[in-house]
């Protein structure tokens, strides 16, 4: 279970990060759209100094200092799983489910009869990709409706930790099976359109990690290998449509502009030690917190002044994990605040193996960990309103008046030792 810690996961990640972007720099001949896609974000190599190296390392040495700070001080007898009422957890995942999914549909339906029925809307979406999103865009129905298919990854993930405890009813086991399927279809169709791929991959890993986590050992490997395979092909559909111009196969363009975007994310981390900006005082790291307050337009407008200062340390994209709160707080803050992250999540990690809302929650942000690299998703808006689905489903299967909590024995269990480490 080490490998599922959080520090375990921040280091697979930038370990990723760094292989992938250091490969696609040193093999031109490999990669010869690289110089294109680099020359459209006015990215060059002048930002990869080892000032940036030493922020990098520096980063990851406060976020050890906070998880090596709780793992001190947790218990290390492994916590034993308490589920709440399955089959009532079953059935409401479903129905939360089949209500994100619901308003997501009406909404591109009544969308594609502006343009005249889905086949315009799906030939639009073959020509014009960027045009066919936008359009969407301006019908939503109303504020805040995209955080109705953002928490698809949160139904997803609380359906598959209930068929991982293996002790649901059966007609409750089809409501699961039929939440995931669900969700896999739409969460591979949406991005094609809505270029929100992130939310396929947070599916993805936060479904495989729950599954791990209550299971008590890394399963199903060859699932994760299909996740993975599933992801790169939306990938590389979305890139084939969004560079009709470029002249290669979809699966070539899209391969390398993954690796693109490894070597734009680091990009994005070092290239702010290059410049001194004014710290923006957590309009990144905490903006989606922002959003689910209605209060983003004032830190928009706030942030507005900084805005070039911004764009002209930053690639595509978003800063960041390691990077978001070195911009925000400056060198001190970042690190007292990636020790309390680190601190934190370690905490999270370890009652993951108690309840199933700890472990649904932490599959989530262990999910957004694997992606850091890329954005500080841990306090992004969507991630937040899957946290939220999340403990409300939990809250209304709470069993009721139970003198005792009931202990359910999980696969594995028996044979593991009682003090495996924290």
């Amino acid at each position: 279970m080490r490998a599922l810690s959080p520090l375990s996961l921040v280091l697979i990640c930038w370990a990723l990060t760094l292989a992938v972007a250091l490969v696609a720099l040193t093999s031109p001949r490999a990669f010869d759209l690289m110089p294109a896609f680099m020359a459209r974000e006015d990215i060059t190599l002048a930002a990869f100094t080892p000032l940036g190296a030493l922020w990098l390392f520096t980063a990851l040495a406060a976020w050890t200092v906070g998880d090596l700070a709780a793992r001190t001080a947790l218990p290390r007898r492994s916590p034993r799983f308490i589920p709440p009422d399955l089959a009532r957890a079953a059935r409401l995942t479903f129905l939360a489910n089949l209500l994100l999914l619901g308003t997501t549909l009406l909404w591109i339906t009544l969308t594609a009869l502006q343009l005249g029925g889905f086949r315009r809307l799906l030939i639009l979406t073959a020509a014009e990709a960027l045009t066919a999103r936008d359009f969407l865009l301006q019908n939503k129905l109303f504020t805040g409706m995209r955080l109705f298919y953002a928490a698809l990854p949160a139904t997803g993930c609380l359906a598959a930790a209930l068929l991982a405890t293996g002790a649901l009813p059966d007609r409750a086991r089809r409501l699961c099976r039929l939440t995931l399927l669900l969700n896999a279809i739409a969460l591979t169709l949406l991005p094609i359109v809505m270029s929100q791929r992130l939310l396929l991959l947070q599916f993805t890993l936060s479904a495989y990690l729950v599954t791990c986590l209550i299971r008590r050992r890394l399963v199903a490997l060859p699932w994760l290998i299909l996740g993975a395979a599933l992801f790169l092909g939306v990938w590389s559909l979305r890139e084939a449509l969004t560079n009709p111009a470029i002249s290669t196969d979809a699966v070539p363009i899209g391969l390398q502009k993954l690796a693109f975007y490894m070597v734009n994310d680091l990009w994005n981390a070092v290239a702010p030690l290059a410049t001194e900006t004014p710290p923006t005082w957590g309009g990144i790291t905490l903006h989606g917190v922002a959003v689910l307050t209605f209060t983003d337009g004032v830190v928009d407008q706030a942030l507005a002044p900084l805005a070039p200062a911004l764009d002209a340390i930053k690639g595509g994209g978003d800063f960041p994990l390691l990077t978001a709160p070195y911009v925000d707080f400056g060198p001190f803050g970042a690190a007292l605040f990636l020790l309390l992250a680190g601190f934190t999540l370690r905490i999270l990690f370890h009652r993951a193996r108690a309840t199933l809302l700890a472990a649904a929650i932490y599959a989530q942000c262990g999910a957004a960990l694997l992606f850091s690299s890329h954005a500080p998703y841990l306090l992004h808006q969507n991630l937040l309103a899957s946290l939220l689905v999340i403990a409300l489903i939990c809250h209304l299967s709470r069993r009721k008046a139970a003198p005792t909590a009931q202990i359910i024995p999980l696969p594995m269990q028996q044979t593991e030792a009682l003090h495996e480490a924290a």
